[in-house]
This record gives C-alpha cells, structure tokens and sequence, in this order.
C-alpha cells in the first residue's frame, strides 16, 4: 500500500513537469524558439519514459487504466507538438498564403529533408540503445556465471565447515 502511494505521488510529479512542459512550449513562438521547444519535447518524451516504466506497477487495474489513459494522452500531446514544430502550425492564415509553386516546392523538401534528419538520427539512437543492450546482456550473462561460481564454492566450504566443527567436537 505505502509503495502504491509513493507511486502515485512520483506519477503525480510526473504529470505536473509535464504539464509544467507544456505550457512553457505553449509561450514559445515555434519558428523562433524552434531548438528550445525541441529540447522541452525531448524533455518531456524522457518523463513519459519514466512514466511508462512506473505505470508496470501499479496493481490496481481501474488506476492503470486511468495512468494508461493519461500516458497516451500526454504522447499524443508530444507527437503533435513534435508535429507542429517540424512542419510548422497549420492555420487558416497559413494555409492558403499565396505562394509561388516553386516556393511550395522548396518549404514541402526542405520540411522532408528535416523529417529525413529527424529518422536518421532516431535510427542512429535506437542502435545505439540496441549496441548498449547487447552490453548489458552480457554483463549480466557474467554476472550470473560468477554468482552460480560462488555458490558451488559457498557450498564446497560450507560443507567443510560442517565436517571440520564435528571434528572438533569429537
């Protein structure tokens, strides 16, 4: 019960840095403050990490459901704010700006180029991610080796300890 409550508290925290976040990107202008929404959003894709991770304990179901329902709430929030600073935010001012075809064509690849970045450097991140998990994988597979090793000679002298106290006894 204590550690369902701690639970709650840290999600708690979570969600109001979260929102906390949020409103700072809120008073941002999107095209000049571009690197520092990105650094929030990164911020704020880190907390929904660490949400994610507690939200496996939580032991009630309907409190689950409801930390479930806030994780996707706040990564769709992530996803169109990440959404609106690559592409630029659609208004009905913006959308029917008159503009060259040409000029169209440059802003539609330069916002591509910008997306291809985007994958490349998540691609690069994510294997970079797997590289460290096969390292730990290993450290672990080590690790269990050294401590089954430990055991056989705990026991090995255990079982020495046991015969050299009867010894003293007799």
């Amino acid at each position: 019960e204590r550690s369902q409550n701690l639970l709650r508290m840290a999600l708690a925290d979570y969600y109001e840095d979260l929102n906390a976040i949020f409103g700072e990107i809120k008073g941002l202008d999107s095209k000049s403050d571009k690197s520092k929404i990105e650094e929030l959003l990164e911020d704020a894709t880190e907390i929904l990490g660490d949400v994610e991770i507690n939200m496996a304990s939580i032991k009630d179901p309907a409190k689950k459901k409801e930390a479930q329902e806030k994780y996707s709430m706040y990564k769709r929030k992530i996803q169109a704010e990440k959404r609106k600073t690559l592409l630029g935010p659609e208004t009905e001012g913006n959308k029917g700006a008159d503009m060259s075809g040409v000029a169209k064509s440059r802003q539609g690849l330069d916002k591509l180029n910008k997306a291809k970045d985007l994958l490349a450097d998540t691609e690069e991140v994510g294997q970079k991610v797997l590289s460290d998990l096969a390292i730990q994988k290993e450290q672990i597979k080590r690790s269990t080796a050294t401590m089954k090793e430990t055991n056989k000679e705990l026991s090995v002298a255990q079982k020495l300890a046991n015969k050299m106290s009867r010894w003293w006894r007799a």
